[in-house]
C-alpha cells in the first residue's frame, strides 16, 4: 500500500461533507443525553442496587458518568450504522460515481487500494467513536462537574475518578476496534455490491440477525462464533475485575473475523470487473 494512495483515500473521504453527518448526530445525541440527566438526575437512585445498611453520598452523575452511559445506545445500534453508511460507499460509492475507474487506470494495485480504503474506514469508524467520548466528557465537566465514575449495572460498581477515567479509555479504545471491524464488515459487502446503500444496509441487517440469532436460546452453541458476541466486549473494562482472558478470547475472534472479511474483500475486488 503506497502513503499517496493512502493519502488519496484519507482525502477524499474527509472531503465530503457527509462524512460529517456522523459528528453531528453524535454531538447531538450527547447533548440530548446531558440534558436528559440534568433534569432527571434526582430520580436516579442508586440505593437500590446496594444493601440498605450502605450509605451512597455525593455525585453519582458526573463527566465520567455521562461519558460511560452514552457508550452503549450510541455504540450498539446508532455507531453501527453511521460507520456502515460511509464504509459501505467507499468501493460502491466510487463505482457508481466512476471515480474507481479513473483510479484503477494508475500503475497501482488493486491490493493496496483497498488496504488504503480500509485503513480509511477504520480512521472515520475510530474517529467517530473517540468523539463520543471526548465530547460526552467535555460536555459532562461543563454540566455536571468531575467525580466519581458511578456503573449501574448488575449492582453498583464505583471507580475513584483516576481510575474511573483509565477504564473509560480502555472501554473507548476497545470500541474503537469494535467500530473499526463493523467498517471491515461494510467494506467488504461494499466490495461486493454495486449500490453504497445495499452495502451499508445489509451490513446493519447482519448485525442486526446476529444480535437476534445470538439472544435466541435454540442458537446459543452459535453465539461464540457470532460478530455481535464480541462487539460489546469493551463492557468487560468496567467490571471490578477484568476478566482478561475473556478480553483475549473476543479479541482473537474479532481479528479472525477482520482477516476474513478482508480476505474475501480482496478476491473479489480482485477478481471483478470494477472498471466498467
Amino acid at each position: 500500500m503506497k502513503a499517496a494512495v493512502l493519502r488519496g483515500e484519507l482525502s477524499k473521504l474527509y472531503r465530503q461533507r457527509s462524512t460529517y453527518a456522523g459528528v453531528v448526530v453524535i454531538v447531538g445525541l450527547v447533548a440530548l443525553v446531558a440534558w436528559g440527566s440534568h433534569h432527571q438526575r434526582d430520580r436516579l437512585d442508586v440505593t437500590q442496587a446496594v444493601p440498605s445498611e450502605f450509605v451512597v453520598a455525593g455525585k453519582t452523575i458526573t463527566a465520567l458518568f455521562l461519558a460511560h452511559a452514552v457508550m452503549d445506545p450510541s455504540l450498539l445500534v446508532l455507531m453501527p450504522l453511521l460507520v456502515a453508511v460511509v464504509a459501505g460507499g467507499l468501493v460502491a460509492g466510487e463505482r457508481q460515481t466512476g471515480t474507481l475507474r479513473t483510479l484503477l487506470v494508475r500503475p497501482v494495485r488493486r491490493s493496496g487500494v483497498l488496504l488504503a480504503k480500509l485503513v480509511a474506514g477504520w480512521s472515520y469508524a475510530g474517529g467517530l467513536t473517540l468523539l463520543l467520548g471526548a465530547t460526552a466528557l467535555g460536555l459532562g465537566q461543563f454540566v455536571f462537574g468531575w467525580g466519581d465514575l458511578v456503573i449501574l449495572r448488575g449492582g453498583l460498581t464505583i471507580f475513584d475518578p483516576r481510575l474511573g477515567l483509565i477504564r473509560l479509555a480502555e472501554g473507548y479504545a476497545l470500541a474503537a476496534v469494535a467500530m473499526g471491524v463493523v467498517a471491515t464488515l461494510a467494506l467488504a459487502l461494499s466490495a461486493i455490491f454495486d449500490n453504497a446503500m445495499t452495502a451499508a444496509g445489509l451490513a446493519v441487517a447482519g448485525l442486526l440477525v446476529s444480535s437476534v440469532v445470538g439472544a435466541m436460546p435454540y442458537f446459543e452453541w452459535l453465539r461464540p462464533y457470532l460478530l455481535t458476541t464480541h462487539l460489546t466486549f469493551y463492557r468487560a473494562i468496567f467490571d471490578a475485575t477484568i476478566d482478561h482472558a475473556e478480553l483475549a478470547l473476543s479479541a482473537a475472534w474479532l481479528a479472525a473475523w477482520v482477516v476474513a472479511l478482508v480476505a474475501i474483500a480482496l478476491v473479489v475486488f480482485g477478481r471483478r470487473d470494477v472498471t466498467c
